[in-house]
């Protein structure tokens, strides 16, 4: 076995590299002056494309979501008081606008007249892990969502069904038909991401659960491209949520209401209209509830969600950035 260094004889060199392989910020914040030196990569976590001449622990702040600093900053203080490790994680906006997550722990430096004169300490960006737990959230209440929903949807799923139907074997064909597609439909929300599906075949898969509703539905494509991953996933979440409202409350509720979607690429974003008509006039209390939080969040920062209600039926623009 090879022999095991020290960790107090390893090199500045060594140090140096097991700080740039962890995307390691680091920083020693002069409580005196409130100026900090830190290396090159504690700027980059802040989006600095350069290194600043200077920093300090209000610029520090100034990054820091504002409903954030208060805590961040009593947290300080309490480090300092008690001389503990000041550790946190916050929301910060970067110097390119985007809102990240980082999580820091910072050591309090006594000084030879015993008061703490300085923290050392580190940051690291852990924005992917807060998405992934925000991702993860908003999958756990579709799904309970969904679960709640089920029911009205099955409800539909048999009331459509047993209008064509001539006999019983061919209703419970249609039906165990069309539940299967349901399944598919599900599928997409809680596969691993790795499948790639075109805006309308994402589609295509939530109406083929609906039987004899061809003529109500028109889709138009002029270009699209496969989404995968998170994007595609929260493009399942909108479908089926407008879906769903639409079979219950919507243009799907009635037997003369229609859905039409457009979908067009233009450079790097896809452009999807959603477009309702001839339902139940729209209520105001459409544009409340669980529905209509998880379309907006669905896609997070990867695209915008213009859902409204106007009395003639529901209108939802969906961008997606693809690049």
């Amino acid at each position: 076995m090879p022999d095991v260094i020290p960790f107090e004889k390893l090199s500045a060199d060594h140090l140096r590299l097991i700080l740039e392989a962890g995307q390691i910020g680091i920083w020693e914040l002069d409580l005196v002056t409130g100026e900090a030196v830190r290396n090159l990569r504690h700027d980059a976590i802040f989006g600095y494309d350069e290194p600043l001449k200077e920093w300090t622990f209000d610029r520090f702040l100034g990054h820091v979501l504002p409903d954030q600093r208060e805590e961040v900053e009593t947290k300080q203080r309490a480090a300092i008081a008690d001389r503990t490790i000041w550790s946190f994680d916050c929301a910060i906006r970067d110097a390119h606008g985007e809102k990240r997550w980082i999580s820091a722990s910072g050591q309090p430096i006594v000084g030879k007249d015993g008061h703490v004169e300085k923290i050392i300490g580190h940051v690291i960006d852990i924005t992917e892990t807060k998405q992934r737990e925000a991702r993860l959230k908003l999958l756990t209440d579709e799904l309970n969502h969904r679960v709640r929903n089920m029911l009205s949807v099955i409800k539909s799923i048999v009331r459509l069904s047993s209008r064509k139907a001539a006999d019983l074997p061919s209703f419970a064909a249609a039906l165990e038909g069309r539940v299967s597609a349901l399944a598919r439909s599900h599928q997409i929300l809680v596969g691993d991401g790795s499948a790639s599906l075109t805006p309308s075949a994402i589609l295509d898969a939530e109406l083929a659960v609906l039987p004899d509703l061809d003529a109500r539905i028109e889709v138009t494509v002029k270009d699209e491209v496969p989404l995968t991953g998170s994007i595609g996933q929260g493009l399942a979440l909108i479908f089926h949520e407008l879906t769903t409202n639409a079979l219950k409350y919507g243009a799907l509720s009635n037997d003369c209401g229609r859905i039409s979607v457009d979908i067009v690429r233009e450079e790097d974003t896809l452009f999807i209209e959603w477009r309702e008509r001839a339902g139940p006039p729209v209520r105001a209390s459409s544009a409340h509830g669980f529905g209509t939080i998880l379309i907006a969040d669905a896609i997070g920062s990867a695209g915008m969600i213009d859902l409204r209600y106007p009395p003639e039926g529901v209108e939802c623009d969906i961008k997606v950035k693809i690049a």
